[in-house]
C-alpha cells in the first residue's frame, strides 16, 4: 500500500469520525432536531430531581439521539425551588463533567451530553450569591441567594454555552423567583450552522425578548422549554406554538411538560409558515422524543409548501375529543362582544363590532350529517370580537388584544363559552364546517403580532394546508382574512388572535395597590372642671368625687 493510499484512507476514517460525532454540517439544507414530552419528576426538592434525572440520561443516551444534533427538554420538570443549583457562566465554557464543583445532578447531565454529542437544552433553578448578582440591586433573598427559572445549554463537549434566565414569571413563582430588571437575550451558535434565541414558557406572550431575538437580532430558530397550562378558546399550548411560529414564520423547537391533569402538555417542532413538522399533545401523562428535520432557514433556502393529498372527507358524528386533559378557561371572553348562532344554522354571514372602530366579519356554511342521532350533544357556536388592554394574560399579567373569531359553547350562555362537554356526556357532530371565513382589519403598530388560532375536539390546531391566511397592508391597518379551505368538523376555535404586547406592568402583590387611611384629628384636651362640668369624661369625674369624699373623711 503506498503512502498515499494510506493518507487517502486516514483522512476517509478522519471525515466519517467527524461525521459521527457531527450530524450534520453548516452546507446541509437541515438539520435533526429532538424535543422531550416528558413526564416531571416526582416529589418535591432533591426527591424530585432524583425521579427525574435517570430517565433524562436514558433519553440523552438511547439510540434516539445517535441522529440528532439538538435535543429539547421542558420547563420545570427537573428540580424546583426546593432544591437550586450553581450553573457556570457560559463565557468560562465550562463542563461539570470534566470540573466536578457543581451538583452532580448537573455534572451527571454534563457527562451523559459529551458522550452521546448532541447538543442538549435543559431548565432547572439557579441560584446565586447576592454579592455575585451585578444585575440585581438592592434585591436580595433573605437566604442571601437569589432563585432565576433559568434555562442551560451543552454543547457536544458537554460544556455550557448558553444561559436564560426567565423573564415573565407564572402566577406563584413571583414569590420565590427573582426576575431581571431587563429581559437578557440568550444567543448561541452550533457546529451546524444555525443560531439559535431560547426563552421559556410564559415569555411566548411578550416582546422582550421573544420578539426581540427575531424582530431586532433576525433569528431564524427558537429554543422553547416550557411548562404550559393551557387554556381554551386562545391557548391550548399547541394551538399557541402553531400560530406563534406561523406568525412570525419561524422554526420553533417546544418542549412542554406532560401532565394532563393539571393542565400541561403539548410538544412540537414548527417551521414557519410551513407548519408543523411534528407536533403532539397526550390525555395521559406521556414520556415521548418528537423528532425532525429543520429546514435551515437563515441559508435562504426556498421554503415550499409540502403537497398535502387530502383524503376525500367523510363526515364523521363521532371524532376523537380529549376529555382527561384539564383546561384553563380564558375569562376575558366574558367580556368580548359575541353573538349566538342559532343551534341548527346552516349559513350565516354577520358583521360584529367592538366599538365603532374594531369589526369582524363572519362567512359560514355548515351542512348537515344524515345519520345523526339525537342521543348525542352538540356544542353551540358564538363569533366574537374584541379590541382593549382591559384583558389580561390567563389572570396573571396585562394583556392589549384584539381578537376576531369563532368558538365553541356547551349551551347558549356566555359562561360556557370555553368549556368543554365532560367524559360522561356523548358529544357529536350534528353539522361539519363546509366553510368558513374570518376577517378584520387590524391597526398597524410597531410591536404586534397576528397569529391564526384554531384548536379542535383532540386539541390540535388545524393543519395549515387546512386554511389560506392573507394579509393585505394599507396605510394605517392591516386586513387579515383566515379561511378554511377543507371540510371541517369538531371545531372548538376558529379566528385570529391578535397581540399588541402591553407595555403596563404588574405589580402581582408586592405592591398593592391602597389607599393610606385618613389622618384622625386630635382629641380636644379638657380641664379636669370642664370634663365634670360638661359630664365629657365620666371617668375622670368619677376619679374626682372618690378623691373629694376621701378627703372630707380624713377630717
Amino acid at each position: 500500500m503506498s503512502n498515499l493510499q494510506k493518507i487517502l484512507i486516514f483522512l476517509a476514517l478522519v471525515v466519517e469520525a467527524q461525521r459521527t460525532w457531527q450530524i450534520s454540517l453548516p452546507s446541509d439544507p437541515t438539520y435533526n432536531a429532538g424535543v422531550v414530552e416528558f413526564i416531571p419528576g416526582e416529589g418535591k426538592g432533591k426527591r424530585k430531581t432524583s425521579h427525574a434525572l435517570p430517565r433524562m440520561i436514558e433519553i440523552i443516551e438511547s439510540d434516539v439521539t445517535r441522529n440528532l444534533d439538538i435535543l429539547v427538554f421542558p420547563e420545570y420538570v427537573l428540580t424546583d425551588e426546593e432544591f437550586r443549583t450553581f450553573v457556570p457562566d457560559p463565557a468560562l465554557k465550562i463542563a461539570p463533567c470534566e470540573v466536578p464543583d457543581y451538583d452532580l445532578f448537573l455534572t451527571k447531565l454534563s457527562c451523559a451530553v459529551r458522550s452521546r454529542k448532541v447538543y442538549v437544552v435543559i431548565n432547572l433553578n439557579e441560584k446565586v450569591f447576592c454579592a455575585n448578582d451585578t444585575t440585581i440591586v438592592g434585591r436580595c433573598d433573605p437566604s442571601g441567594l437569589n432563585t432565576y427559572n433559568t434555562n442551560v445549554v451543552f454543547d457536544r463537549q458537554g460544556r455550557v454555552i448558553s444561559r436564560y434566565r426567565k423573564s415573565h414569571l407564572y402566577k406563584y413563582e413571583w414569590y420565590s423567583t427573582t426576575v431581571l430588571p431587563e429581559s437578557e437575550l440568550a444567543i448561541f451558535t452550533t457546529d451546524f450552522g444555525v443560531t439559535f434565541g431560547h426563552f421559556i414558557c410564559f415569555d411566548m406572550l411578550y416582546w422582550n425578548p421573544a420578539e426581540v431575538l427575531i424582530k431586532k437580532r433576525g433569528l431564524t430558530d427558537i429554543i422553547y422549554p416550557t411548562y404550559w397550562f393551557s387554556e381554551l378558546p386562545f391557548l391550548v399550548s399547541v394551538q399557541l406554538q402553531e400560530g406563534w411560529a406561523f406568525a412570525n414564520d419561524v422554526n420553533l423547537l417546544a418542549a412542554d411538560a406532560s401532565k394532563p391533569s393539571g393542565r400541561n402538555g403539548g410538544s412540537g417542532i414548527y417551521a414557519g409558515r410551513m407548519g408543523r413538522l411534528t407536533a403532539a399533545i397526550y390525555e395521559e401523562p406521556t414520556t415521548k422524543v418528537l423528532t425532525a428535520k429543520v429546514p435551515k432557514r437563515a441559508q435562504h433556502n426556498i421554503q415550499q409548501m409540502p403537497n398535502v393529498i387530502m383524503p376525500a372527507f367523510v363526515p364523521q358524528i363521532s371524532t376523537p375529543r380529549f376529555t382527561k386533559f384539564d383546561l384553563l378557561r380564558d375569562y376575558n371572553v366574558d367580556i368580548f362582544k359575541t353573538q349566538l348562532l342559532p343551534a341548527d344554522f346552516t349559513s350565516v354571514k354577520e358583521t360584529v363590532c367592538y366599538d365603532s372602530q374594531f369589526c369582524c366579519q363572519f362567512e359560514a356554511a355548515r351542512t348537515p350529517i344524515a345519520w345523526w342521532s339525537s342521543a348525542y350533544t352538540a356544542y353551540r357556536y358564538r363569533i366574537s370580537a374584541f379590541s382593549g388592554s382591559h384583558a389580561t394574560h390567563q389572570r396573571v399579567d396585562y394583556a392589549d388584544l384584539k381578537v376576531c373569531a369563532l368558538f365553541a359553547c356547551t349551551n347558549d350562555q356566555l359562561y360556557s363559552c370555553g368549556h368543554i362537554f365532560p367524559q360522561n356526556v356523548s358529544v357529536g357532530n350534528k353539522y361539519y364546517f363546509s366553510s368558513l371565513k374570518v376577517s378584520g382589519s387590524f391597526v398597524q403598530a410597531p410591536r404586534r403580532l397576528i397569529m391564526p388560532s384554531s384548536v379542535d375536539g383532540a386539541l390540535m390546531p388545524v393543519p395549515v394546508h387546512m386554511y389560506d391566511w392573507q394579509e393585505v397592508e394599507s396605510k394605517n391597518s392591516t386586513s387579515i382574512t383566515i379561511t378554511l379551505t377543507h371540510p371541517k368538523e369538531d371545531l372548538l376555535t376558529f379566528g385570529i388572535w391578535g397581540n399588541y404586547y402591553t407595555e403596563k406592568v404588574s405589580k402581582h402583590n408586592f405592591d398593592p395597590v391602597w389607599q393610606p387611611p385618613k389622618p384622625v384629628p386630635p382629641k380636644k384636651v379638657m380641664s379636669s372642671a370642664a370634663a365634670f362640668t360638661a359630664g365629657g369624661n365620666k371617668v375622670c369625674a368619677i376619679l374626682l368625687l372618690v378623691t373629694f369624699i376621701k378627703s372630707q373623711l380624713i377630717m
